[in-house]
C-alpha cells in the first residue's frame, strides 16, 4: 500500500498549493465567495492520482459530497462506485476540504483526508493539513504516524475526559457517566487524530457521512483505540455512526447505551 499512499500525499501536496495560495492571501469575506473550491481540489487530486493509479481497472473512485456528472465531465471516463464494501479493488475516498467552514473562517483546522479501501475494509489513510503542514497517516497493521513519529492513546486517566458528541439526546442518555468537558474543532478528521493522539478521551458521531471519517478511522484503530458504530456494532459503514474510545471507557459508553 505504500506506492498509494505515496501518491495519495504527493496529490495532497500540490493541492495545498492552492490551497494555501487562496488561504494566506485572501480576506475572511473573499474566501466565502471559494464556495467550488473543494470541487476544484478533487478533481485536481483525481488528476494526479490517475497518472500513476487510473480510476478504471484495479482502482475506482469511492463515495463523495462531490457531484460526480460534474466530475465526469471534467475528468473525462473514470469509474466511481458508492459502495464500498465487496468492491475486488482499490477504491479511493476522497475529501478535498474537511471542513470548509474553518477553512472560510480562518480557523486553520481544516484538512484534505484520502483512504484507500479494499474489500470493504481500509488499507491506507492520510489526514493532511495544508495551513499548518502537519501529515497523519496509517497502513493497516502498521500502526499510526503523526509527523514522523508512531502514536499511540496511551491516555489512562479515570478522572476528567474530554469528549466531542454530536448528538444533544446521546449526551442527555451519558450524562451520569460524562464526567469532563465537551470541545469541538469544527473538522471531524482532526477530531479523529486528536483522539488517535490521546488528546481527547470519547469521539461520538451519530450522524457522519464516509468521506468525512474513513482516514480517521484507520489512524484511530491503528493507534489503539476502539472504534464501532455508536450502538457498538462493527458495521460502521453501513450505519454512518461511529463511537470512539479506549476499551474501558468505550464498555460504559455501550452499556449506558443499550
Amino acid at each position: 500500500m505504500q506506492p498509494r499512499l505515496n501518491i495519495a500525499l504527493k496529490a495532497c501536496r500540490s493541492a495545498a498549493d492552492i490551497i494555501n495560495s487562496i488561504y494566506k492571501t485572501k480576506s475572511q469575506d473573499d474566501l466565502r465567495s471559494y464556495d467550488h473550491l473543494d470541487e476544484h481540489l478533487y478533481i485536481h487530486l483525481v488528476n494526479l492520482i490517475a497518472e500513476s493509479y487510473p480510476f478504471d481497472k484495479d482502482d475506482i473512485l469511492g463515495p463523495t459530497n462531490i457531484d460526480v456528472t460534474k466530475i465526469k465531465k471534467k475528468v473525462g471516463n473514470i469509474n466511481f462506485t458508492s459502495n464500498i464494501n465487496n468492491v475486488d479493488k482499490y477504491v479511493w475516498v476522497i475529501n478535498p476540504l474537511d471542513c470548509y467552514q474553518n477553512f472560510i473562517n480562518k480557523i486553520p483546522l481544516f484538512n484534505i483526508t484520502i483512504s484507500i479501501f479494499l474489500n470493504g475494509a481500509v488499507q491506507a489513510s492520510l489526514i493532511y493539513n495544508p495551513v499548518l503542514d502537519q501529515l497523519a497517516t496509517a497502513i493497516k497493521g502498521e500502526g499510526a504516524i503523526f509527523e514522523n513519529r508512531k502514536i499511540r492513546n496511551i491516555n489512562t486517566s479515570s478522572d476528567k475526559i474530554l469528549y466531542v458528541i454530536d448528538d444533544r439526546n446521546v449526551k442527555t442518555d451519558l450524562e451520569d457517566i460524562l464526567h469532563g468537558d465537551e470541545r469541538k474543532f469544527g473538522s471531524r478528521s482532526t477530531e479523529l487524530v486528536y483522539i488517535a493522539e490521546g488528546k481527547l478521551d470519547l469521539v461520538i458521531y451519530s450522524n457522519i457521512d464516509i468521506w468525512d471519517f474513513a482516514a480517521g478511522l484507520l489512524i484511530c484503530q491503528e493507534s489503539g483505540v476502539l472504534v464501532t458504530g455508536s450502538k457498538g456494532h462493527n458495521d460502521i459503514n453501513e450505519s454512518r455512526s461511529l463511537l470512539v474510545a479506549k476499551e474501558s471507557l468505550h464498555k460504559k459508553i455501550i452499556a449506558q447505551l443499550s
